[in-house]
């Protein structure tokens, strides 16, 4: 019983995180890059999403993180590292989940 509530939960949440993906993606950013409304983002093309997102620059933040946790008193380091890589985990899945859907539709 509590595998089946479990498993439930976790599809619940996947199914959450990938309406608000998509609702994103299909009720604002669509709109917005067609100019159809404005959402504030801080582009108005596809060529200044590509270079809004690069400038997000993930890796440099996570090398960052990962010097940090190393300054960290060693047990707490080590708790906080662990957390943040299940958390980060957790998330890349369901990315990749989502991602894997929309490439291949029959999964």
């Amino acid at each position: 019983m509590k595998q089946r509530l479990n498993s439930l939960v976790s599809k619940l949440r996947h199914k959450t995180f990938e309406w608000i993906i998509e609702k994103e993606i299909f009720e604002r950013l669509f709109p917005h890059l067609e100019r159809e409304k404005n959402y504030g983002y801080p582009f108005m093309t596809d060529q200044e999403m590509a270079t809004a997102t690069s400038d997000l620059n993930v890796e440099s933040l996570f090398r960052k993180l990962e010097r940090k946790t190393h300054r960290m008193p060693k047990a707490y380091g080590e708790a906080f590292r662990h957390i943040m890589y299940r958390d980060i985990h957790s998330r890349l899945s369901n990315y990749h989940a989502l991602a894997e859907r929309r490439v291949n539709p029959s999964v």
